[in-house]
């Protein structure tokens, strides 16, 4: 008969009614990023040095366990922080998103891994030892209530046996992964979850016996049905029977990450004495004698794949005679479970026939379920001795344990789905991305930034802007204050054609929201000269060095052009020391009035550009009145701005005014992310043209470096990466989403900003990415492919810069 293996447990550790003890552990996920074979080998080979290291321990307990993503409880803690004007409207939001995933995402999981040490006992004396382990196992269930241990006990004795073991499993462990003990609710939860697979998580409460509860019934062959008081749910245990003798670039005990279900994998490895691993290959060796005779008997020609073996088998005795190299004794199972024994059936035929492609065969056994499932529990002892695989620290390190395909964060709101793998899309995908906007500079254990600024780069009409105003939407529920400087003046028109009497009915907060945003509209009119004067809205020697920023721009001066250079100098600190509101105009009057006839040429050429047109913005008499920033979300436009193709110069003088506007604008965007009083986005649209400018690109370096410290979120909006790919940029950057690169160099650019690994197949995936795929890196240095997803038909409908014309797709539709 089967007995539940754990007597008692304390912090991490469980001892077992066979006084042995074993540590739990659990693994910070490891990740690689898209078609990155070398970090992929790393991986590989620290897996291998650590199953060689924990050689010292016999028995290691391996387990991947799926943990349900609860969507109800994320969206409810993300509830909690909202707060500000918007904060009703983001609960509004995360019900109805909570709604459409809970359907969406019945079956999304995150992949979890544990490591479980046999724990060795220290030396003690001898009499002590037996005396401790007679009453350790005397000690019935009715003295251990009494004495108030109720299963969990553990007294200071058994403890200190094993404590210095334990020491070494977690130094071990360290030193090639990054482990931490799981506490005693972890614990809990990871032996509750053996009892109710494909039903409600536990909460990790209750003794070691409450944990346990449940009818275990292995009536049907090939089955095992679980049931508790109000849910019952169906599991098939499946066995490895057969490994092929080349593992490599199997990632056996990964690649089904991307499935539409749930899958648990239990890896129990039994390590040896040198004689007896030795002992192992002998045996071998007699079999491939054997197998060469029943060739010579029936006179047929020597099989490659024997060959192969026995070549193998020759490297591997030389390194277990000369090196020390441990065998591993394997128990590998997985597990599959749903509601219904048809849904388990299925799932277990897919394995199946995955890993059959693999050339791994998995068996499905009619009568040895409840063994299994005896096996998965922690702690627990090998009853299935049926299935024992040989594998070698290299073959095990190609199952890729610990590896995830995790990316974004684990609270935040749903950004959209990691479509990595093969064949992923938006409708197959279970692998969803939460974003948070305001975590980064928090500093959290594990994160490769610290930063919350973004950039999201790639070509017109890809998907940059909206997935831009799909995090500002979101962003705007946590109470941040948001600046967003829009010179394409698009914004508010998407914004409010979305505004139909039938939307607003049905969705009045979505209304209310985009009524309350501050739309500042920047025009030629006489009535907006002045407003992006930096001489209004700076002062001192910023105010100084932006006029004669712009001023210069402006003037398109050459660098022998020595003495226009030093009058716009001289103009603008007389005007600012002299004039209680200086303006810009004022600086133009003092360049015309020179003696200098190239320095009144220019001031008459300044003049009549700052008087016409959108420049007007930019010169004033410096009584304009200012722009206010009073409300929670400001958008900044401005109407009619001819702006130069993406990586070309200014050419005509629209151009010239346009790029020369930017730094203005971007000043004033400073001077808005410098007040540290409140969390602050502030979103730089077609950035690219201020790295275009000296001023810009000192602009762009100094918010990124102080952001931090200002508790301010700096979004770079471009069409290409390329002025942003250098170490004091990309490095204080701490997410960025890449859309379609156009080019081969392009790609080259991203991938070297993103930090991927250039190979021929990560150039080729940018240039495929269609609308609204992109590759992100998140917080943690992560990278993966996903597709946005914006779930609101509302929101949908604002963020679409395209312009419908519905007659023009009906006839090309027609013929397809």
């Amino acid at each position: 008969m089967l007995q539940f293996p754990i007597q008692s447990y304390q912090d991490n550790v469980i001892y077992t009614h066979d006084s042995e003890a074993w540590s739990y552990y659990r693994l910070q996920e490891s990740t690689v990023g898209i078609n990155e074979q070398e970090a992929e080998n790393n991986l590989v080979n620290r897996l291998k040095r650590l199953a060689t290291q924990l050689t010292v321990f016999e028995e290691v307990d391996y387990k991947i366990v799926p943990v349900p993503v609860n969507v109800d409880q994320r969206m409810r803690h993300l509830q909690s922080k909202y707060q500000g004007q918007y904060a009703e409207a983001g609960s509004y939001y995360a019900e109805r998103a909570r709604e459409i995933l809970r359907e969406e995402a019945q079956n999304i999981v995150e992949y979890r891994f544990f490591i479980g040490v046999k724990l060795k006992r220290r030396e003690i004396d001898g009499k002590l030892i037996t005396s401790f382990s007679s009453s350790f196992k005397s000690m019935n269930r009715y003295l251990q209530k009494l004495a108030g241990f109720e299963g969990q006990g553990v007294d200071e004795l058994t403890a200190s046996l094993f404590r210095e073991s334990e020491e070494d499993a977690y130094t071990t462990l360290n030193h090639f992964l990054h482990a931490y003990r799981l506490k005693e609710k972890e614990l809990r939860y990871l032996i509750r979850t053996q009892f109710v697979r494909g039903q409600s998580q536990p909460d990790g409460e209750g003794s070691v016996y409450s944990l346990t509860e449940g009818m275990l019934d292995p009536g049907k062959a090939g089955y095992l049905h679980i049931k508790q008081l109000d849910e019952e749910s169906w599991c098939a245990f499946l066995p490895v029977s057969e490994f092929p003798i080349e593992l490599s670039y199997t990632d056996w005990a990964y690649f089904f990450q991307s499935y539409s279900f749930p899958v648990e994998v239990h890896m129990r490895t039994i390590y040896k004495q040198k004689k007896q691993d030795e002992n192992q290959t002998n045996k071998i060796k007699k079999r491939f004698r054997d197998q060469d005779a029943q060739l010579i008997e029936a006179n047929e020609d020597d099989d490659s794949l024997i060959n192969t073996g026995r070549e193998l088998l020759h490297d591997l005795e030389n390194q277990i005679k000369n090196q020390g190299k441990p065998l591993l004794r394997t128990h590998i199972h997985f597990v599959v479970y749903g509601s219904t024994r048809e849904d388990v059936r299925k799932r277990a035929r897919r394995l199946k026939m995955d890993f059959n492609d693999h050339h791994i065969e998995l068996v499905q056994p009619l009568a040895d379920q409840l063994l299994l499932f005896h096996q998965s529990l922690p702690a627990s002892k090998i009853v299935a001795h049926d299935w024992e695989q040989v594998l070698t620290a290299e073959s095990f390190a190609e199952s890729l344990f610990s590896l995830t395909r995790k990316i974004g964060n684990t609270v935040g709101f749903y950004l959209g789905k990691n479509i990595s793998h093969e064949g992923e899309s938006l409708e197959n995908s279970q692998s969803l991305v939460f974003y948070h906007p305001f975590l980064a500079h928090q500093g959290l254990p594990g994160s490769k930034y610290s930063s919350p600024h973004v950039t999201i780069s790639g070509p017109t009409g890809m998907g940059k802007s909206y997935l831009l105003k799909d995090i500002l939407m979101n962003a705007v529920f946590f109470g941040a204050k948001i600046l967003m400087t829009d010179p394409k003046d698009e914004v508010e028109k998407k914004f409010k054609q979305a505004l139909t009497p039938e939307m607003a009915r049905q969705v009045p907060y979505f209304s209310d929201m985009i009524e309350s945003f501050n739309y500042i509209t920047l025009s030629s009119d006489i009535s907006d000269a002045g407003k992006l004067d930096p001489l209004t809205f700076l002062e001192g020697e910023e105010a100084t060095d932006a006029a004669v920023g712009v001023l210069e721009y402006l003037s398109e001066l050459q660098s022998s052009e020595r003495n226009i250079k030093t009058a716009i100098y001289k103009g603008v600190r007389h005007v600012v020391q002299q004039n209680r509101k200086p303006g810009l105009l004022n600086v133009v009057r003092y360049l015309q009035e020179s003696e200098d006839q190239d320095v009144r040429n220019v001031g008459d050429l300044l003049y009549e550009i700052g008087r016409n047109g959108i420049a007007k913005l930019m010169f004033s008499e410096g009584d304009v009145e200012g722009i206010s920033l009073d409300e929670q979300v400001n958008i900044l436009q401005i109407q009619n701005l001819n702006l130069p193709e993406e990586g070309e110069k200014a050419v005509t003088r629209d151009e010239h005014v346009a790029v020369a506007l930017m730094q203005p604008l971007a000043k004033f965007a400073t001077k808005f992310a410098r007040d540290d009083s409140v969390v602050k986005m502030t979103i730089f649209e077609e950035a690219w043209m201020l790295m275009n400018t000296g001023a810009g690109d000192r602009l762009i370096n100094e918010l990124v470096r102080t952001g931090r410290s200002l508790r301010s979120a700096v979004y770079i909006i471009t069409q290409s990466t390329y002025e942003y790919n250098k170490p004091q940029i990309k490095e204080n950057i701490g997410t960025k989403f890449a859309f379609k690169a156009k080019t081969t160099e392009e790609a080259g650019n991203i991938i070297e900003f993103l930090g991927m690994e250039d190979n021929k197949a990560n150039r080729d995936m940018l240039k495929n990415l269609t609308e609204g795929q992109c590759i992100m890196e998140d917080m943690y240095g992560r990278t993966a492919k996903i597709q946005t997803d914006v779930l609101f038909d509302e929101w949908i409908q604002a963020f679409n810069t395209k312009d419908n014309d519905r007659d023009a797709v009906e006839s090309e539709e027609a013929f397809i």
